[in-house]
């Protein structure tokens, strides 16, 4: 029998990195029921608590009791599961989900990257699959340590389990909000996500890349290729704020000083910020980059464009990954190397943006 929509939902995080121990632990900390599919040292750490941080001072310290913690079956009386595995673990964690998952539960995609939602319909038959996102910065400080670095809200596509997930996570100051136009708004975080890479390249914190016009000229060209594929394929992209996505790449090529105006809500950041794709870099992980900078690349060419920056941050993202290191590439250099690499595409290729 399906829950009353009164009774509290138990909550389940398949993947339990920083988005999912960040999103499960703040639901935890509000009285949430919760649990965490987790393996290996992650699920040894949280046998031992759970510490989630973010800007502006909060602090949770989680006991095991607060929250359960195992395999996948862990998750198989959740009614709604939170899921935030890296989108090339998509179809293997679908797969171990499936053979725990309530008739009765609905899967949220709290994934980067566009495509996840499909896969899960593919890979879990008879279940409702919602998209959502999550547009700000969660840093790994430690195995069972989260620090949010940014401000912002999860976002989520309509459905029931939306509406009881958004009133479950009201007692826990995490801002859920509801987006009827969710698919849209996933191809307005691709064009954020584009940057993930871009940092590993960078070798440098968040608020010091966006100091360095030439990092910011490299992300707006990357960014400008998505959106001329965007309209050559009828797309139109929503942003996750009130922010027009098409201006980003704009504000993004303005003199520093301006940049640091305009932009000066969105660098609400602390100094640990770094991408996700930086967390992979750190701990061994295979880079989501195919997912994001790849997807532009191949949305280019189904619509026979090219997305040569996309391309070459593709690549320059996995010299580094197995070299074990970043480039450190300095915004200059990296800008000249984005520009000789447009200059090979100039019919396909967006414009170049203005020094």
């Amino acid at each position: 029998m399906q829950r009353e929509a009164a009774t509290k939902p138990r909550i389940g995080i398949m993947g339990a990195g920083a988005i999912g121990l960040y999103v499960g632990g703040m639901m935890a900390a509000g009285g949430a029921h919760v649990g965490f599919a987790a393996r290996g040292r992650t699920l040894d750490a949280l046998s031992r608590g759970l510490a989630v941080t973010r800007l502006g001072g909060f602090k949770a310290e989680l006991k095991p009791e607060s929250y359960s913690a195992g395999g996948a079956g862990a998750l198989e009386s959740c009614d709604i599961v939170l899921f935030c595995t890296k989108s090339g673990d998509t179809e293997a964690a679908a797969g171990e989900l499936a053979s725990v998952l309530a008739a009765e539960a609905t899967v949220i995609s709290l994934q980067n990257g566009v495509g996840n939602v499909e896969l899960l319909n593919a890979c879990l038959p008879g279940h409702r699959i919602v998209a959502g996102t999550v547009p700000f910065n969660v840093v790994r400080m430690s195995p069972n340590a989260v620090h949010c670095s940014m401000e912002g809200s999860v976002l989520v596509g309509p459905s029931q389990a939306s509406q009881r997930l958004v009133g479950s996570a009201q007692a826990s100051g995490l801002d859920i909000r509801i987006r009827d136009d969710i698919d849209a708004v996933l191809w307005g975080k691709l064009l954020l996500n584009l940057n993930n890479g871009l940092n590993v390249i960078s070798g440098v914190p968040l608020r010091r890349q966006f100091a360095d016009p030439g990092y910011r000229q490299v992300l707006a060209m990357a960014m400008q290729e998505l959106l001329a594929s965007l309209d050559a394929a009828g797309i139109e992209p929503a942003g996750a704020t009130r922010t027009n996505p098409r201006l980003i790449p704009k504000v993004l090529t303005l003199p520093t000083w301006l940049f640091r105006v305009v932009a000066r809500q969105q660098l609400r950041m602390d100094e640990t910020a770094r991408s996700s794709s930086w967390d992979d870099l750190m701990a061994g992980r295979k880079p989501e980059t195919a997912y994001l900078n790849g997807a532009v690349v191949r949305l280019a060419e189904d619509q026979g464009r090219a997305a040569p920056v996309n391309q070459l941050i593709c690549d320059l993202v996995d010299q580094a990954f197995a070299a074990k290191t970043s480039p450190h590439l300095a915004g200059a250099e990296l800008l000249a190397m984005a520009r000789a690499a447009a200059a090979d595409h100039p019919e396909t290729a967006a414009p170049l943006p203005h020094s």
